[in-house]
């Protein structure tokens, strides 16, 4: 555990906040530091605040509900904030309390606290959960707290001075040794227990009582005679059940009869019901004959109407057709009639542009003269310039230093990505080489829960038979009252009652209190194992990926070497400097030059081309005149060319005119319609052939109509011949006699249906009536009993009470003779438990022998005594190097009892309290770092502060002393010291102090180096 960094507010003297950083500077480079300045600034107020963060008290004070005297004076609110990291997992602890109203006299309200980690993530916010959460987190509860890592005044001879039974408890709170005198305990426990399930088991074997063989006869043969009787008794009760069921079915098949016989005159009084509707059924037979000629007459009638219709219709089509036909001849003749001016109108227009052409002829040859004499002068000046090879040259020098420039950039970017990717080399080697320092310990871990988890299971499951054992010998509690001396017990004949006080005292809540306390120490173990190899799969995962990367990362090391080293070989040479740092600034140099070389040559290039582009200029202006000249000449031969299309167009145009014209008079007699006049003469022709042939097909469709009519007019009057004949031969007056005697089809299928229905009715009842007839005939003619229905039910149930009785007694002798066989085979392997429960009995008293006792006491002992032995030597390794003059022994004649050998005195023993107040408190401060290591087997300290005693040692020892202190510091740990000694100021650089403020009462905090 690490204390990382503090925050503070409202504390005793140091009124408002304050924040120390441990990760930030000066700290971050010197982890020694010391606390200082005058009494009653508020030096242990610093730690007072990381003890209030971390487990809601203080050394000196508790806070409660209703007290707070850690709160500065007439202030409203306080807090105290620690940051700190256990594992290389960071946390934050909190804990603040107000007062009401944010008055400095309001009452107290309820402190708020809370545990999260640094990422944000909240893991308790209430008191008991925060305080548990933190206790396992770091392994160190308040007290192993104050006494590991943060060393209170007062708390530095504690351990020293101790009696025997004080320091065992301090042994026990640091070490953890208390688990040694549960296990004296357990063990005593379950001996006890042994013993109890031995003389359990015993007297259930006394208690056992069995049949004699005469017994088992005589209840064997009254079996056998109450198994012949209920045979003979369920014979008769099967011929009743018969009779009963023939009388049953009897009067079931007489109540159907007479139902059926109902159903029969029902269906009579449905028939004449619907006797008018079967009326109308019947009348409709003669009339649907009729119908096909009905039909026919009336379809002759419709087909002669719609080819009358036809026929209109056909006749407005055509005369609609020679309309149009006339209007179309009209619009081609006024089409051609404006195409013709059109043509006339561009006649003059390509005239006038014939003139504008030979114009600008003229003056374009007039303008190339001028040009060509001024192409001429320039062409003498460029060749006085004489500077063509010239610039071929530059542009080639320029084109290489382009190049080589390129290359150097390239050089530039692979040595600095070379160089970033060896620091992430570096960092991926050392944090592979951090994960395996935390899997060591995590194999370990999981050893020990491992063996902590199969204890644990073998323990419960040794506490369940017991208990189970302990509540079957309290369910005999009421019988074992009644119990009397000298009188014998009614269930085993025995007039000794040696167990009755024994068994009168257990307490199945006690072991059921134990078996609870064992389940859940499994359960903590268990989750403890899961979460060690759930952190041990994530660091073996986690190292799998990180060494993945570190080889991909050389992999790719590598290829980048192999593309820089060419680069620099071209660039540099046999000057390559052998460090990068050289290379990189011989890189730029060279970079330097050729940039200054490359602007140079481009300044002098382009000059040389602005000369060259107003060449090229001039021979582009007498370029372009020339192809205006071309262009002229080109327009006025298209000029004649389109002169004379246009002449021969305009003859065409004249003889089209004329045949339109003439059609259109042909059919002067079809008005045209009045529409606007069509664009397109192709179209309109198009048009004009279409209507053409529909007209053809509308005289082609006249004709074949007009046969139509007559064929229909022929079919109406045999139609009409035939339908007056079939009703004058019918049972009908008139036609409107036949459509009312004509059903419809839904009408139609209605009464078919109902006829159907009415008819199948009649046959199933019938048929009905026929076989349950039948069925009471035949079962008439059995006569198989004359007695009643309830009189044959009441001698049932008569039968089957004596059956009943007769089960009843077979069972209870059957389970007489089950219960004696049971108890006879239960004894023999109760014999086999008591053989076995001997033989742990004798096991588990060997082990109470060695290291049972009822208060745990022995074994605690035994334990204690070798923890403070490792204490001893681990506090004299600090000895030798703070004094060398003492080492500290265990008491010759007591286990927990500490002496101090003078080896500068031949190693005389001397009680400790003979010791100087600076010995003392070397020796304390030994004792001090002694517990600190001992502590960090299980959890890791490297956070330590002292808060007193440095005020009492000379120049000499205080020297020794702080060099010790400075080994601790570079090991790791982060080392605090609360003093007034001036020596240790000079002696340690980096200091916290805290400065009073004159005639307030309180102080502030500045940190220096």
């Amino acid at each position: 555990m690490k204390i990382l960094a503090v925050r503070l507010q409202n504390l005793n003297s140091l009124r408002g906040e304050w924040t120390i950083d441990f990760r930030l500077p000066p700290f971050d480079s010197a982890s020694l530091f010391a606390i200082v300045g005058p009494t009653g600034a508020g030096k242990t107020t610093i730690l007072d605040a990381i003890c209030l963060a971390l487990y809601h008290q203080t050394p000196r004070l508790k806070t409660s509900p209703t007290s707070n005297e850690l709160m500065s004076r007439h202030s409203s609110e306080c807090l105290a904030e620690v940051e700190f990291e256990v594992a290389g997992q960071g946390y934050r602890a909190f804990w603040s309390q107000r007062r009401a109203r944010g008055q400095a006299d309001g009452n107290l309200q309820a402190a708020k606290v809370e545990l999260a980690r640094l990422d944000g993530t909240i893991l308790a916010e209430k008191t008991n959960e925060k305080l548990k959460l933190v206790t396992e987190l770091t392994g160190l509860d308040f007290a192993r707290f104050t006494k590991s890592m943060l060393l209170a005044q007062g708390s530095f001879a504690a351990f020293l001075n101790a009696d025997a039974n004080e320091r065992a408890e301090l042994l026990e709170e640091l070490t953890g040794t208390d688990i040694y005198g549960r296990i004296s305990e357990q063990v005593f426990s379950d001996a006890r227990e042994h013993k109890s399930a031995l003389e359990l088991l015993q007297a259930k074997a006394s208690a056992t009582e069995l049949l004699s063989a005469e017994q088992q006869q005589a209840l064997a043969a009254e079996l056998a005679a109450a198994q012949a009787k209920l045979s003979e008794q369920q014979q008769a009760v099967n011929q009743q059940r018969q009779l009963l069921q023939w009388r049953q079915q009897v009067t079931a098949a007489e109540q159907a009869l007479a139902q059926s016989r109902q159903e029969a005159a029902e269906l009579k009084a449905e028939q004449a019901r619907q006797q008018p509707k079967l009326v109308r059924l019947s009348n409709h037979q003669p009339a649907s004959k009729l119908a096909p000629l009905y039909q026919s007459l009336q379809q002759a009638a419709q087909r002669l109407q719609d080819l009358q219709a036809n026929q209109q219709q056909l006749q407005q089509n055509v005369a609609s057709g020679h309309t149009e036909q006339a209007t179309l001849l009209w619009q081609g003749w006024q089409l051609l009639l404006a195409e013709q001016q059109s043509a006339e109108q561009q006649q003059q227009k390509l005239s006038q542009q014939q003139q504008d052409l030979q114009q600008q002829q003229r003056q374009l040859a007039a303008t190339l003269q001028q040009q060509t004499d001024a192409h001429t002068l320039l062409k003498q000046q460029l060749a006085r310039l004489g500077q063509g090879g010239d610039a071929a040259t530059l542009r080639q020098q320029q084109q290489q230093q382009r190049e080589r420039l390129y290359q150097l950039q390239q050089a530039q970017r692979l040595l600095a990505q070379q160089q970033k990717w060896q620091q992430q080399l570096t960092e991926l080697q050392q944090q592979l080489s951090d994960k395996q320092q935390q899997l060591a310990p995590l194999a370990e871990q999981l050893t020990m829960l491992r063996s902590r988890f199969k204890s644990l299971s073998e323990q419960i499951t040794d506490k369940k038979q017991l208990l189970a054992q302990q509540q079957l010998i309290m369910q005999l509690s009421e019988h074992r009252a009644n119990l009397q001396p000298e009188q014998p017990c009614p269930l085993c004949g025995s007039t000794e009652h040696p167990a009755v006080s024994e068994y009168q005292q257990l307490d199945g809540s006690a072991t059921a209190k134990q078996l609870a306390e064992k389940e859940a120490a499994l359960s903590k173990v268990q989750t403890e194992g899961e979460t060690a190899r759930t952190r041990q799969a994530e660091l073996n995962t986690a190292m799998v990926q990180l060494q993945r990367q570190a080889t991909q990362q050389q992999a790719e090391l590598e290829e980048l070497q192999h593309q820089l080293q060419p680069l620099l070989l071209d660039l540099v040479a046999a000057a390559m400097p052998a460090d990068n740092a050289n290379l990189t600034r011989t890189l730029n140099e060279h970079y330097d030059q050729l940039q200054q070389q490359l602007t140079a040559n481009a300044q002098q290039l382009t000059q040389l081309e602005q000369q060259q582009q107003q060449l090229q200029q001039l021979v582009s202006e007498q370029q372009q005149t020339e192809r205006r000249q071309t262009d002229v000449a080109h327009q006025l031969a298209l000029l004649a060319q389109q002169q004379q299309n246009l002449a021969q167009q305009q003859q065409t145009r004249s003889n089209e005119l004329a045949s339109w014209k003439a059609q259109w008079q042909a059919l002067q007699h079809a008005e045209p319609k009045v529409t606007s006049p069509c664009r397109d003469l192709a179209d309109l022709k198009s048009q004009l052939q279409q209507l053409q042939q529909q007209l053809q097909q509308l005289a082609g469709q006249q004709q074949q109509l007009q046969q139509q009519l007559q064929q229909a007019t022929a079919g109406q009057q045999q139609a009409t011949q035939q339908w007056q004949q079939a009703i004058a031969a019918s049972n009908f007056n008139d036609e409107a006699a036949f459509l009312a005697a004509l059903l419809s089809d839904a009408e139609l299928s209605e009464l078919s249906a109902l006829q159907q229905h009415l008819h199948q009715a009649e046959v199933a009842i019938n048929r009905l009536l026929t076989d349950r007839q039948q069925r009471v005939d035949e079962l008439t003619r059995q006569q198989l009993s004359s007695e009643s229905q309830a009189q044959l039910q009441q001698q049932l149930q008569q039968l089957e009470q004596q059956v009943q009785q007769l089960t009843e007694q077979q069972g209870r002798l059957q389970h007489q003779l089950s219960n004696d066989q049971q108890r006879r085979t239960a004894q023999q392997s109760l014999l086999a438990e008591i053989a076995s429960a001997e033989q742990h009995l004798a096991i588990w008293q060997r082990l109470n022998s060695l290291i049972g006792s009822a208060d745990g006491a022995k074994y605690r002992r035994f334990a204690q005594g070798l923890t403070l032995q490792q204490l001893v030597v681990l506090a004299n390794r600090q000895l030798q190097l703070l004094h060398n003059r003492y080492q500290l022994a265990r008491h010759p004649s007591a286990e927990l009892e500490l002496q101090v050998l003078d080896t500068w005195q031949a190693d005389a023993a001397r009680d400790t309290k003979t010791l100087s107040g600076g010995e003392s408190f070397l020796v304390s401060l030994a004792l001090a770092l002694a517990l600190s290591d001992l502590v960090s087997s299980k959890t890791s300290i490297d956070s330590l502060f002292l808060d007193e005693g440095f005020g009492t040692l000379d120049a000499d020892t205080l020297e020794s002393a702080l060099a010790v202190l400075d080994q601790l510091n570079a090991s790791g740990k982060m080392i605090g010291i609360i003093s007034h000694v001036e020596a240790l100021k000079q002696r340690v650089p980096v200091q916290i102090t805290l400065e009073k403020q004159q005639g307030l009462g309180y102080s502030q905090i500045r940190i220096s180096q």
